[in-house]
């Protein structure tokens, strides 16, 4: 059974990945990946650790990166 902060944030993951510039399906695909590669963590405190890291990657990288998309689409459309 999959631990319920993990799922919040895989949820959050494709909320978020819904206005990334390569799409959902790439989000999808890059988040399974990562969420693969850590299934074997059992200690509760790694798996807070990685939810940590996870959830500062979606609140940073993912939204700087919808942020200058939405600049760029601004900036072509009024100059």
């Amino acid at each position: 059974a999959m631990h319920p902060l993990v799922r919040d944030l895989y949820k959050r993951v494709l909320i978020v990945g819904k206005d990334y510039p390569g799409g959902l399906d790439q989000v999808r695909r890059k988040a399974k990946e990562w969420f693969l590669e850590n299934r074997e963590l059992t200690d509760d405190v790694e798996i807070k650790r990685s939810i940590a890291r996870g959830r500062w990657y979606v609140r940073n990288e993912l939204t700087a990166v919808i942020q200058f998309k939405k600049y760029r689409v601004m900036r072509q459309r009024y100059s």
